[in-house]
């Protein structure tokens, strides 16, 4: 029996169907087919072009605009010199910041990386040692045009701690201050602009070049560069000064010259005076008044140790003497010390004079002072501190001084003034504890060391690369729950809702696939 128009309609609706899902899936497949392929090349040109892109707040992957607008227009060579291989660091996550940074400086037109593992390339460590600087691995070295400056790998990451209660330390968070630093580096080499600690003239003082040569490549070491300063002829301390030092001044400073250093330090500046006793009959009145601003007092003697279990044999004026454990204010000159005496070296001092801190002797209401070193000293039965140690009249103009017995005595002391611009000033008894003759002496390892804990406080060159780049936080997501209630309805949306359209998605798709 021949079939009606609808019967044939009907009899040919399930062929149609068929066709058209079959029509469908083939779009579905070439569909995905299509965006797998584009992620593929997508992902090979980001592997081959070293794209990377930086999703995090911070942008803690990518230099600054500062760097990079300071890069784009630098018009000479730089070369960075990073002692460490480039596709070692890439395989510490923890350093991935420091790697993309340096990826991206060496993108830069006139910056040329030099990636190098210390111990596999002697020849080129060498040729930065000569420099005078102390490398480790991780260092920076930059150089343009024989100018060289050094930036420690031990400041690229700030790590942030606390500690409870109980005594347990954690860290809450960290920083990548790379960038700062090294595009600091950068500009200081380009530019020329140096570091320079002053050392005075004119006052019968030592003088770097014929005493402290050892030191001076101490200090080249930490990015200083040495110069001596002749204030008398000077129109003030040079704006590039550091640290102005006094080594063992033979005479008084002019009050042209007192005027110029008080200037200086109500500038910020940082002064040292290497007060070693002097025999002259011999007032330092201008230097005892800018001593008497910052609340120290300057003896006229030369300290002896008068128990022999404490000087060398022989010797009653070198003697030895103790750190002053101020490692728990927020200055903490001596905390490193403390170090060295808990692992049983043991401090000395030599042909010094001592100091004592003056009360109400200023109106700046500021200023911090404290002692470094003192004499050895013991408590009595009332409690107080004496010291076997004497200080003998040695100098000075005043017929009527005695010799100071009984008490313990400062030989080395700090004090700095927020009043002040933050000025800060240091005072020690001697100043040929750090001369050539003397630096690499075992029982001068303590005083050397604090002298040099002591320029880092007053200026740290080493981070003088300031170019107002902030540190970028390595930040994690997190989610913050403060209740049940937002913990339920944290689930409802990121949980509950999502699992609902799949569902649906999953009712349809089956929906769709059987009818």
């Amino acid at each position: 029996m021949a079939k009606t128009p609808e019967k044939a309609k009907k009899a040919q609706t399930p062929k149609s169907t068929q066709s058209k899902k079959r029509s469908f899936s083939a779009y579905a497949a070439i569909l995905a087919a299509l965006v797998l392929a584009v992620a593929i090349v997508l992902d090979l040109m980001a592997s081959r072009l070293n794209v990377v892109w930086d999703m995090t707040p911070s942008r803690l992957y990518e230099l600054s605009d500062t760097t990079k607008s300071y890069l784009q227009s630098l018009d000479k060579k730089v070369e960075i010199y990073f002692l460490i291989d480039m596709d070692v660091l890439s395989t510490d996550t923890s350093s991935m910041a420091l790697y993309h940074a340096m990826e991206e400086y060496a993108s830069f037109d006139n910056v040329e990386l030099i990636d190098f593992e210390p111990d596999d390339d002697p020849e080129t460590t060498k040729k930065l040692q000569s420099e005078g600087y102390s490398l480790s691995r991780g260092d920076i070295v930059v150089s343009c045009e024989g100018r060289t400056k050094h930036v420690p790998g031990r400041v690229m990451y700030e790590n942030k701690y606390e500690t409870d209660e109980a005594g347990n330390t954690t860290q809450y968070a960290a920083y990548f201050a790379g960038e700062n630093y090294i595009t600091g580096a950068i500009d200081a080499v380009v530019s020329g602009r140096d570091t320079v600690i002053y050392f005075l003239n004119g006052h019968g003082e030592k003088l770097p070049e014929n005493d402290y040569t050892r030191l001076v490549t101490n200090l080249a070491n930490r990015n200083y560069s040495v110069d001596t300063l002749t204030l008398a002829t000077a129109d003030a301390v040079p704006d590039d000064a550091a640290i102005v030092i006094a080594a063992a001044p033979q005479s008084d400073l002019s009050n042209d010259e007192t005027r110029k250093i008080n200037e200086y330090l109500d500038r910020g500046g940082n002064v040292c005076f290497w007060m070693s006793p002097n025999e002259a009959a011999v007032r330092y009145t201008n230097i005892e008044s800018i001593l008497s601003d910052l609340s120290i007092g300057m003896d006229y003697d030369r300290v002896a140790e008068t128990d022999s279990s404490l000087h060398i044999s022989g010797d009653p004026y070198t003697f030895k003497c103790s750190v002053v454990a101020n490692e728990d204010d927020e200055i903490g000159l001596t905390k490193e010390l403390v170090e060295y005496t808990d692992a049983g070296i043991i401090p000395f001092m030599s042909n010094t004079r001592s100091f004592y801190q003056l009360v109400g002797s200023t109106s700046d209401s500021s200023v911090t002072v404290g002692s470094m070193l003192q004499t050895v000293g013991t408590v009595d039965a009332l409690g107080g501190d004496t010291s076997t140690a004497v200080g003998e009249i040695c100098g000075g103009t005043d017929a009527e001084a005695k010799d100071i017995q009984g008490q313990v005595l400062d030989l080395a002391m700090y004090a700095t003034s927020p009043q002040r611009s933050g000025a800060k000033l240091m005072v020690m008894g001697n100043a040929e504890f750090i001369d050539d003759e003397n630096v690499a002496q075992d029982y001068m390892i303590i005083p050397v060391n604090m002298m040099l804990a002591t320029i880092s406080w007053m200026y740290d060159s080493d981070l003088d690369l300031d170019m107002g780049i902030a540190d970028k936080e390595r930040t994690y997501d997190a989610l913050l729950l403060n209740s049940e209630q937002a913990a339920n309805r944290t689930n409802i949306i990121f949980v509950a809702v999502p699992l609902c359209v799949a569902l649906v998605g999953v009712v349809v798709w089956l929906k769709r696939r059987y009818s």
